[in-house]
């Protein structure tokens, strides 16, 4: 390998610690990532793993779709940014595939994730049990600054994020923990793994408050008993997750407090009412997000015309106006009509199918992580919150280089 190449995987290594605990570190090593890359050159050999990656390709094609979308629809340069920004976040994939054709840099790379969240683990059960209390108002203030203000810190241990980003990655570590728990070959280590892996799901289930990571856990611990045992695992991790829930709900006072609030703001909300609890708020952007998809079914409003359609249906209304629906789906069919809802399922099948074609270990941590984005998405427009867009495109080109580095053997 060349030094610039080695250098560049350092450095996207490095990324996959950054991400979880800071946007600037984030920012900084992205930067660096990029100019490395263009001093790099050997474009030739980058351009042949990229052809050679489906779902690289699929990110290139979304990628077109975004920057074409910039010439229809309402909106001004800002409304257009705003969205192409954050979208183009996907060139990262095919950016990483070239670097991460070695299995050594994979792995490391997705140690790299799994240390800075079992850092963050560390601090949020300390805080949970409120052991931290003694350090210095500044530090203590900066620990929590992220939690939100209706729960003490010791029923929202929430560390360098937000409650939906710390549930949400967490939720991701205690995967890839018990992942590495089932490879492992020492029993220390798979004993330790499988630990690490219970805490982090105690974490997200107990500690937080974000129910998104409540139901990322459930349908990652659901695939990784399918894929283990396959229709048999499936139906007791079923019953597993329904009756870990139960429990959940019935002992943990921030779980229990969490479900209940949801159930409450779904049942009192009325469409049309302006709704400001979080339930109902997500109901009033679904709503006005599927007349806006009914209204313009084909190519949607554009790349910078959601914000600007959103607000000439609420005018006037008690409903807040709004540039993300919370639901991936919605913005993305919103904003591009079907046209753009059939490039995001092509983009996530072909990730899906490029997963397929990976080793055992990283073929599941691949499309583990692609369920949970899929769920994820549901609930909110991780294609807009910085963590978990930076955080797909990243470890999807760490996961599926492999197939661009054996097949560039096989040549």
């Amino acid at each position: 390998r060349s030094p610039e190449l080695s250098t560049l995987a350092t450095l996207a290594i490095a990324l996959g610690f950054a991400i979880p605990i800071s946007t600037a570190g984030s920012n900084s090593l992205l930067a660096f990532t990029l100019l490395f890359a263009l001093l790099a050159g050997d474009w030739g050999a980058k351009g042949r793993a990229i052809a050679r990656n489906p779902a690289a390709l699929a990110a290139l094609a979304f990628c077109a779709l975004v920057l074409l979308g910039c010439a229809w629809g309402a909106g001004g340069w800002e409304d257009k940014k705003h969205y192409l920004v954050k979208y183009l976040a996907l060139l990262i994939v095919p950016l990483l595939v070239p670097l991460f054709a070695e299995q050594r840099a994979r792995v490391r790379a997705l140690g790299a994730f799994c240390a800075a969240m079992l850092l963050t683990l560390a601090i949020s059960v300390l805080l949970w049990l409120d052991w931290l209390s003694w350090l210095p108002p500044e530090i203590f203030a900066v620990l929590g600054q992220a939690r939100d203000p209706e729960f003490p810190i010791t029923r929202n241990a929430v560390v360098f994020k937000l409650s939906i980003t710390h549930g949400f990655l967490m939720a991701l570590a205690a995967y890839l923990l018990l992942l590495a728990a089932r490879e492992a070959q020492a029993r220390w280590l798979r004993l330790a793994c499988g630990a690490l892996a219970v805490l982090a799901a105690a974490n997200v289930l107990f500690m937080i408050i974000g129910r998104t990571g409540y139901v990322v856990l459930g349908v990652l611990g659901c695939y990784f008993f399918a894929s283990r045992f396959g229709r048999r695992g499936m139906a007791i991790a079923a019953v597993a997750c329904a009756l870990l829930g139960a429990a959940a709900y019935q002992f943990s006072g921030t779980f229990h407090a969490r479900a209940q609030k949801a159930i409450d703001e779904a049942t009192s909300w009325q469409q049309g009412k302006g709704d400001r609890t979080s339930i109902g708020l997500r109901f009033d952007y679904y709503t006005n997000a599927l007349a806006i998809i009914r209204e313009h079914p084909l190519i949607g409003v554009g790349t910078g015309g959601f914000a600007v359609a959103y607000d000439a249906r609420v005018k006037g209304t008690a409903m807040a106006p709004s540039n993300n629906p919370h639901n991936q789906y919605l913005l993305t069919t919103a904003q591009f009509g079907v046209v753009g809802l059939a490039m995001l399922l092509l983009l996530y099948a072909a990730h899906w199918r490029t997963s397929g074609r990976l080793s055992p270990p990283f073929r599941h941590a691949a499309r583990g992580v692609l369920l949970a984005f899929l769920v994820g998405n549901l609930f909110n427009s991780f294609m807009l919150d910085f963590s978990e867009r930076l955080f797909f495109a990243w470890i999807s080109g760490v996961l599926l280089a492999e197939l661009s580095g054996r097949e560039a053997t096989s040549v």
